[in-house]
């Protein structure tokens, strides 16, 4: 394998595994693993999502909107670079700009369940359970086969899980999920 691939695969590999720690809440950790993958390949746009996402975690919400900006000048046509952003911005307290790059970000990959996702865990932060609903909703739709085997473990939707409309949506997602 050529150096250059090989350092790419490293650098893949490190933001995969600071991603997974995300989703667990170990935001240092994943942040850790994330800058590796920035210092290995500068230019992988997902390893500057990933930074950004950790440092608005961690409160560094200035530095995360600048990761989230690195990244979308690296992908300017990546959704999730949008909502990225948008995730970031939101925690700065600037909704309006978080709620057009969400905007950005659906009308550049409608099909990519993660925006909707993404989406639905920024109105679940702000405390509106309607369109919280509405995009996670979308969500599934998209990809119901992705959410077919567990509700989804985001701590900002986990306090609707217990909520009927929570249960009664994937329980109806995971019955079209086996149609697939």
């Amino acid at each position: 394998m050529k150096p250059e691939a090989e350092t790419r695969r490293r650098a893949a590999a490190l933001t995969q595994l600071g991603m997974d720690l995300y989703e667990r809440g170990r935001y240092a950790v994943a942040l850790d693993f994330c800058e590796q993958a920035v210092a290995l390949t500068p230019a992988f746009e997902r390893a500057h999502r990933g930074r950004a996402l950790c440092l608005s975690q961690l409160g560094t919400t200035e530095e995360a909107v600048a990761c989230a900006r690195r990244a979308l000048a690296l992908a300017p046509q990546s959704g999730l670079a949008y909502s990225t952003l948008g995730l970031c911005l939101h925690r700065t307290g600037r909704r309006e700009e978080a709620e057009e790059a969400f905007y950005a970000a659906l009308d550049l990959t409608p099909e990519d369940y993660r925006v909707y996702y993404n989406f639905a865990c920024y109105w679940a932060e702000v405390g509106n359970e309607e369109k919280c609903r509405r995009y996670l909703a979308l969500a599934l739709e998209v990809a119901p086969e992705t959410f077919a085997g567990a509700p989804p473990t985001d701590p900002d939707l986990a306090r609707y899980s217990g909520k009927d409309w929570f249960r009664e949506l994937l329980a109806t997602l995971k019955t079209r999920a086996t149609k697939y």
